[in-house]
């Protein structure tokens, strides 16, 4: 039971990780909205569904193992979404770090952005020294038009200008190293039982030996 559960781990681990992660760096390469609307989707269905087959009787468990399915079931997907986004804005940074170009700008405009049921928020677009916009808009909070910033920006064009100097990502990959941590915490819990479920029922299948008339004793 402990080999086929460390096997229905390390291999769930393996899926779901280096799914999550390769989407992350799927999304830095691309830096495309509407990507990153289809993957978010298909990481909460594809999270269900592997707890769905590691996990095949959950209507019959009852009291705390009932909760600890719900929770699961809640709390994987969830997680698949934060390494993902983590990971995502971890390479970001990483990027603007390794090769950003820090630059003086000024603040030419601050205006609200209507946000819809959320507050409105307040943007702010710079450009260089030569007056040339820079791509992107950075918070606007705490700017006025015609404000002298220092900004980060990426030579290739590829990441929007980040006001001030860019981290190294490294919270953003402790964010995601402590979010996979939960994720494995359940998916091991998800793999024992699926390995109990998967042996019980291949013992009561297993067909019991015949005996044949002249072994009978009278």
């Amino acid at each position: 039971m402990l080999g086929l559960t460390a096997l229905f781990l390390v291999g769930s681990t393996f899926v779901s990780l280096g799914l999550e992660g390769g989407s992350g760096i799927l999304l830095h390469v691309t830096q495309n909205i509407w990507l990153a609307l289809l993957v978010y989707p298909v990481l909460y269905l594809l999270s269900f569904l592997l707890l769905a087959l590691m996990v095949p009787h959950m209507e019959e468990f009852e009291g705390w193992s009932k909760g600890l399915v719900v929770l699961a079931m809640i709390l994987v997907p969830i997680a698949a979404v934060v390494v993902t986004y983590q990971t995502y804005s971890g390479l970001d940074q990483r990027a603007l770090h390794a090769r950003g170009r820090e630059e003086r700008a000024t603040v030419t405009d601050v205006y609200w952005v209507d946000q819809g049921a959320d507050p409105p928020s307040h943007a702010a677009q710079l450009a260089d020294l030569s007056g040339q916009p820079l791509p992107g808009t950075v918070s606007g909070d705490g700017l006025k038009a015609g404000q002298a910033v220092t900004v980060t920006v990426d030579p290739r064009g590829e990441i929007p200008v980040l006001l001030g100097t860019p981290s190294t990502g490294s919270g953003n990959f402790r964010t995601a190293g402590i979010t996979a941590g939960v994720e494995i915490l359940f998916l091991a819990w998800a793999a024992y039982r699926g390995a109990a479920d998967r042996l019980a029922t291949k013992t009561t299948h297993e067909p019991r030996p015949t005996q044949r008339p002249d072994d009978v004793r009278t």
